[in-house]
């Protein structure tokens, strides 16, 4: 029996030996909240896990404001009715899951905080309850439960959020995540939702009135279509002049917003950090650099520049295997060296398209997959998770060094409400790029260096600013005054969306469909069915105002009633519309006019004013 210990010895140097060989790479699942309503169930995960050679899970305990673990600030969940009051879902799946050599990390929906109501929770301490006034607020200072039927139907915001510019709200959450992390042996926390439904979302009194007293604009009355991100041609000045003005201010809006969010990422960073520094930070994000800063304020590269966060994870859930490689390559590129995973839609996709885009992900240096979600997979094919291992775990692998590191890494900038415009603008253009590269050859086209480009924005932003003292008062009616609303059209359409990084067999099938769309459309054939198989999107009416902006306006008004355009290429697609009928111009009195239109009053009052003043 003495020599035991030296056998021991010897074992184990071949067990680390070996270890050494396995590929370093992330392999993990998201593992939604329904999966943490008994022990059987999770019991079934993590051998799952384990025997499809997966090494972390990502596993949801804070879902829609609730607790599946033991919490003295949020409620219990209500999914977790029927457990034992003693069954504690995180505390479980973090004993089976690290006695199955799997790392755990605690998943929390930041400010996502409940689905559509009604039922609303039944908590009273749910947060819902017991603090709507942190719910975060539309256009028209409305929260999402002062909506009717057929209003939530058009909306697209998923559910009730918390407002992140709310100070008490960030303290709040700061509780919520200090108690996992003191409470429970995590690996990490994992932030999802954390970001804003939309661009119609984050006008709460208090961002809303501070950003009117910096800039002495209200951004309720920006146009629609700076909405959305278009540098290039701000840029290259291909704008008109009103537009140009309202671009600039909605990039002051966009960087206020996701200062919110970017600040919140970095208390919640430096509170892990003050617990437990070993306690990895992970975040799920929109792929696309450009539109999760632009419409959901999700600012990622900078997170990851300044060491706010320790692993991001863009869910490149959707689109061909060309757009995927893109979004995790920029990825790649903005993550200065920290670790990045890929999040996968593994229950859109079948095991073969996750293989060939693993495989390619691997290739351009992407450290580690997640994949969405362990019941999605299950419930698309009871042997998924085996043709996973079959296909892309044939051996185990260990997970790359992922290490939580102090925030404050890079050069901090000035308070968004303290820079100066010019300074603030520059920084927004560049975010709204999908790529550096793109930026950069643009600067190259015109010949210009990033210098002279500042200068360039110093010079408009004062002209901007001055435009705002000069005419903005003038272009905003007083609520008694009657306001013209320019000819309008009510328009039918079929959408077929691409988006710019697919690859060409996929933007050829999507040309395709919609020119035989178009062909049945010219036949006779009723726009109602041609649409229900054709169109991505509903085919209901919708109004345009015809007025700068709307890119396919010319098209579209050289038509008569009932005829429909060709198929027009756009930067997300190809649309095909029918014109239902025209309306002339109106005459309103502005303070009856609900928000959208008195949008459209001030755009026509701007342009003019501008126009005059050329």
């Amino acid at each position: 029996m003495a020599r035991l210990p030296n056998v021991l010895k010897v074992l184990l140097c071949l067990c680390l030996a070996m270890s050494g060989c396995f590929a370093r790479e992330g392999r993990g699942i998201w593992v939604v909240r329904y999966q943490m309503s008994s022990p059987q169930v999770l019991d079934q995960v993590v051998d799952d896990s384990r025997q499809g050679r997966f090494n972390f899970l990502f596993v949801q305990v804070h879902g829609r404001g609730d607790a599946y673990y033991r919490s003295h600030i949020v409620p219990r969940s209500e999914v977790l009715a029927e457990a034992p009051a003693a069954y504690d879902p995180l505390d479980y799946v973090l004993q089976r899951g690290h006695a199955a050599g799997l790392q755990v990390h605690a998943w929390l929906n930041v400010l996502y905080a409940w689905p559509y109501p009604p039922p609303y929770p039944l908590s009273p301490q749910h947060v819902v309850n017991s603090h709507p006034e942190w719910l975060i607020a539309d256009d028209e200072g409305r929260n999402l439960t002062q909506y009717n039927q057929a209003e939530r139907t058009r909306d697209s915001s998923e559910g009730l959020y918390l407002d992140p510019a709310n100070p008490l709200v960030r303290s709040y959450f700061l509780k919520v995540c200090r108690e996992v992390v003191e409470g429970y042996d995590v690996d990490g926390i994992h932030l999802d939702f954390i970001r804003y439904p939309g661009p119609r979302w984050g006008f709460n009194t208090e961002p809303l009135e501070a950003f009117i007293k910096r800039w002495g604009v209200d951004p309720r009355l920006l146009s629609v279509w700076v909405q959305s991100p278009m540098p290039d041609r701000f840029i290259e000045k291909k704008l008109p002049r009103h537009l140009r003005w309202q671009y600039y201010y909605y990039s002051l809006w966009a960087e206020q917003r996701s200062g919110y969010i970017t600040e919140l990422v970095k208390e919640l960073h430096d509170e892990v950090q003050s617990i437990n520094p070993h306690v990895i930070l992970s975040v799920a994000v929109f792929p696309d650099p450009q539109v999760a800063y632009y419409l959901k304020g999700q600012d990622w590269p900078t997170w990851m520049a300044r060491g706010y966060a320790d692993l991001i994870v863009p869910m490149a859930y959707h689109g061909d295997y060309y757009r995927v490689l893109a979004q995790m390559a920029e990825a790649k590129a903005r993550a200065q060296g920290r670790v990045v995973f890929a999040g996968l839609g593994a229950w859109v996709k079948d095991p073969i398209e996750l293989q060939q885009e693993v495989e390619g992900l691997k290739r351009i240096g992407v450290d580690g997959f997640s994949y969405f979600s362990y019941q999605g997979m299950k419930e698309c094919d009871a042997g998924y998770l085996q043709q996973i291992r079959g296909y892309l775990h044939r051996s185990r692998a260990s997970l790359p060094p992922v290490t939580a590191r102090q925030a404050g890494q890079g050069n901090p900038s000035p308070s968004i409400l303290e820079a100066d415009g010019a300074l603030l603008l520059r920084r927004s253009l560049q975010k709204q790029f999908f790529s550096l590269d793109a930026y950069q050859t643009l600067l190259g086209r015109l010949g210009i260096t990033e210098d002279a480009l500042q200068e360039q924005l110093r010079e408009e932003s004062a002209a901007f600013e001055r435009m705002t003292r000069e005419i903005y008062a003038q272009a905003v009616p007083s609520p008694d005054q009657e306001v013209s609303l320019p000819r309008s059209v009510e328009v039918r359409s079929i959408v077929r969306y691409c988006h710019p990084k697919d690859g060409p067999l996929t933007r050829q099938e999507a040309i395709t469909a919609m020119q035989e769309a178009y062909q049945r459309l010219k036949r006779g054939d009723a726009f109602d069915q041609v649409a229900a198989k054709y169109s991505q999107r509903s085919a209901a009416p919708e109004k345009f105002y015809l007025q700068d902006g709307w890119d396919h306006a010319d098209i579209v008004s050289s038509l008569q009633e009932g005829e429909i355009t060709p198929v027009i290429e756009g930067p997300n697609g190809y649309l095909i519309y029918k014109v239902i009928e025209f309306h002339p111009p109106e005459r309103r009195v502005f303070g009856d006019l609900p928000l959208w239109l008195k949008r459209v009053a001030f755009q026509e009052r701007l342009a003019r004013l501008v126009k005059e003043q050329e």
